[in-house]
């Protein structure tokens, strides 16, 4: 998932003024939402958590917000008889999650089934445990969803559900929660503005890569489309930012790096060069040093409205 530019660009102009930012802290994960289908959905994360107990891996904790974008994306599917990660806007997972001031790094599995008759004559937690054992008997190399529910970074998850007629449409939203706090701009930007950036991770980890990727507002997408359309992966990289270094220490590619990383403290500025979504992609690796690659620990979104 590390990917690095071939070369760097041209060293921008000093940033401006910052405008104004909103912090999330630990509340984020708290958010006040009466779930439908409410003991459904449990069951669904404990045989979640049972699956990754026995793979011996951490278990996840239930997250409001993932399961209200959750939700309404099932609910849309199921009304326009799609699949898939797409919406009709053509919104990938990873934009949904921000728009919704989601921050944290986030994945998504998705599951539909559809009744002849019209009705779903089953009980609804065995199509969700159907769906959820169809997807851990995968094996290699196709095996993304099995990879994603048992990935022992992820800290939460939601679970979207929605049940029109005969058409079922589940997600599992997964996040992984690994910074205490961040602050980014709390309104859409315009070209030639800074964006700001701030964080401080979870004590065990420390910030190696900064990627901003891009993309250009989403487009309406056909039903055909939606349904033709598979796996996704994030927008493509615009800037890697890296940490400072110590006075007299240079990079392979030329310079010191640009932000300071310290006790897990990072900030850091980007020009808004285009309309469209901007998404910062914080990569991590232990404060203790260890050799498993960096890891993303945000998804974090900041909008520009041209």
């Amino acid at each position: 998932m590390l990917a690095l530019a071939g070369c760097r660009p041209p060293a921008p102009q000093a940033p401006g003024p910052a405008g104004p930012l909103v912090r999330l802290g630990p509340e984020r994960t708290a958010i006040a939402y009466d779930a439908p289908h409410a003991e459904d959905k449990r069951v669904l994360l404990e045989r979640i958590n049972r699956d990754r107990a026995a793979a011996g891996v951490p278990l996840l904790r239930d997250e409001p917000r993932a399961a209200l974008v959750g939700d309404a994306f099932c609910l849309e599917a199921a009304l326009s008889g799609s699949w898939g990660h797409w919406d009709v806007r053509g919104q990938a997972p990873y934009l949904r999650w921000g728009r919704a001031g989601g921050v944290d790094f986030h994945a998504e599995n998705v599951a539909a089934y559809s009744s002849s008759s019209g009705r779903v004559d089953r009980p609804l937690r065995e199509v969700l445990l159907e769906a959820h054992e169809a997807m851990m008997a995968e094996r290699p190399p196709r095996d993304g969803h099995r990879r994603t529910i048992l990935d022992p970074l992820f800290t939460h998850v939601g679970i979207g559900l929605a049940v029109v007629g005969g058409e079922v449409r589940m997600s599992q939203e997964f996040t992984r929660v690994a910074f205490e706090w961040i602050e980014l701009p709390a309104r859409p930007l315009r070209k030639g503005d800074w964006a700001r950036f701030a964080g401080r991770t979870l004590p065990d980890w420390e910030v190696g890569l900064v990627e901003i990727r891009f993309e250009p507002p989403p487009r309406p997408l056909s039903l055909s489309e939606l349904r033709r359309r598979g796996s996704y992966r994030l927008p493509p990289v615009v800037r890697s930012l890296r940490p400072r270094l110590p006075a007299g220490g240079l990079y392979d590619t030329g310079g010191r790096g640009d932000f300071v990383e310290k006790d897990g403290r990072i900030a850091l500025a980007f020009p808004v060069e285009e309309r469209g979504h901007y998404f910062v992609v914080c990569y991590l690796r232990r404060r203790a040093g260890g050799r498993e690659a960096m890891s993303p620990g945000t998804t974090a979104l900041v909008t520009s409205e041209g």
